[in-house]
């Protein structure tokens, strides 16, 4: 998570802005965006959240009843945020959301070329041309996903998260990293936290790995909340930290 005392030490003169992250890849964690926020006013500078992975899914938080910080533009401050469509928005790859307040600075966005022989160019992104298909798309899958379906998943999802991080919990040898509601990561000081990975991906687990510290993540998605999973994970975890605490000798 973002260091508050390193950010406010190291805003300059030529700062334009300043970044946070709701919902990190590596841990699922929120940084402390009203204090980024209030850095921001401060010094009059923007702020932008990036809540690609956690954009569609961690707003439902706390009308689903869930002790939750606030990342989004009501959050004085922020004058930004993006969400990818193609995570847990449940559109096609490719696919994302950017936000802005005040709507002047959308403005911003725009680049107008005039200076060549072409005549004069407008594109609403520095991508240029995109698929307008790719954009029908999105905006299908949202319409036909809706509120009460985002909702829905992500009650599921919540659920399933809290289930394995209760899994990790049992094992004394894991040690969770924060709290977060749907991307359970954990290491350990105690066994070889790839011996784990090893040992889940021979039960058929495919585990992302993490550096800095080690550690594995499972962030959990819809396919997971299945019946079934959340207790196969946990048998099968028993077995891949037994493994990792007695794995065989290296050739």
């Amino acid at each position: 998570m973002v260091d508050l005392d390193f950010v406010r030490d190291h805003i300059g003169p030529n700062t334009v802005a300043l970044v946070g992250t709701a919902g990190t890849y590596p841990h699922g964690l929120i940084d402390p965006i009203a204090q980024l926020g209030q850095l921001a006013l401060e010094h009059g500078i923007g702020l932008h959240v990036d809540g690609c992975l956690g954009g569609f899914v961690l707003p439902w938080a706390r009308d689903l009843g869930y002790d939750h910080t606030s990342f989004d533009l009501a959050v004085p401050g922020v004058t930004s945020i993006s969400a990818d469509t193609h995570k847990y928005g449940y559109a096609l790859k490719g696919s994302s959301v950017l936000l802005f307040r005040p709507k002047a600075l959308r403005r911003e966005q725009y680049r107008v070329i005039d200076g060549w022989p072409g005549g004069m160019y407008a594109s609403p992104s520095m991508g240029g041309s995109r698929s307008g298909g790719l954009i029908a798309a999105t905006w299908a899958s949202m319409l036909n996903m809706g509120k009460t379906g985002y909702r829905s998943i992500a009650a599921d999802i919540f659920r399933t998260a809290g289930e394995i991080k209760e899994a990790v919990r049992a094992h004394p040898e894991l040690t969770l990293i924060g709290d977060s509601l749907f991307n359970v990561a954990f290491r350990s000081d105690v066994v070889d936290i790839f011996h784990v990975n090893d040992g889940l991906a021979d039960r058929g687990w495919r585990m992302n790995g993490l550096q800095l510290p080690p550690a594995l993540h499972f962030c959990v998605t819809r396919p997971n909340t299945q019946e079934g999973v959340t207790e196969a994970f946990a048998h099968d975890l028993a077995e891949a930290v037994a493994y990792a605490k007695d794995p065989p000798s290296p050739m």
